[in-house]
């Protein structure tokens, strides 16, 4: 997904918030196991960094943790949330009301496939 930022194929969307938990998760043992480095997460930053703006959107959805995300998705009138979070993925309430704002939400797997296309 980064390699697809950087060449300019897709424009991130995050918040301050979204930025903040994305490198705590980043940092996770599980997550390592990818081979993450530190250096990794700061390219991310590098990145996502100028695009950052103050989000604060109240919504209702399944965890209240994921409220970052959406918030972000509006702000930055995104087409697309991509996530593996199943409380996201799994919300159909949730889906349906972001459908209707042009917003949907795919799996990071789903959108690789969708890169390899173009």
């Amino acid at each position: 997904m980064l390699d697809a930022v950087r060449r300019g194929d897709i424009e991130p969307v995050v918040s301050w918030e979204l930025a903040r938990e994305l490198a705590e998760v980043l940092r996770r043992p599980r997550i390592r196991r990818y081979g993450i480095t530190e250096s990794d997460i700061d390219d991310v930053f590098a990145v996502v960094g100028p695009l950052l703006p103050d989000v604060d959107v109240a919504v209702e959805i399944r965890d209240p943790d994921d409220a970052v995300v959406v918030g972000a998705a509006l702000a930055g009138a995104a087409e697309v949330i991509v996530s593996g979070d199943r409380d996201l993925l799994d919300d159909a309430i949730l889906r349906s009301w972001l459908a209707a704002r042009g917003i949907e939400i795919v799996t990071p797997a789903e959108m690789l496939a969708r890169l390899a296309r173009t």
